[in-house]
């Protein structure tokens, strides 16, 4: 699925049994830990919902 090039945008999708938040237009996800979210840089802006995944699942 394509993702909406809308700033205003945001994806939460659950990937190995982790949640992670990535807002559209930006290369930057964090995994839902409690109060302390952990950070991820992804490699590139994605533009679909599986290419999220993608990189998601080579960090972790």
């Amino acid at each position: 699925m394509e993702l909406k090039q809308c700033p205003k945008c945001y994806t939460d999708i659950c990937v190995n049994g982790k949640w992670f938040h990535h807002d559209h237009l930006t290369t930057n996800a964090y995994m839902l830990n409690g109060s302390e979210p952990i950070n991820v840089e992804l490699a590139k802006v994605p533009t679909t919902e599986n290419e999220l995944i993608n990189m998601l699942n080579s960090q972790f």
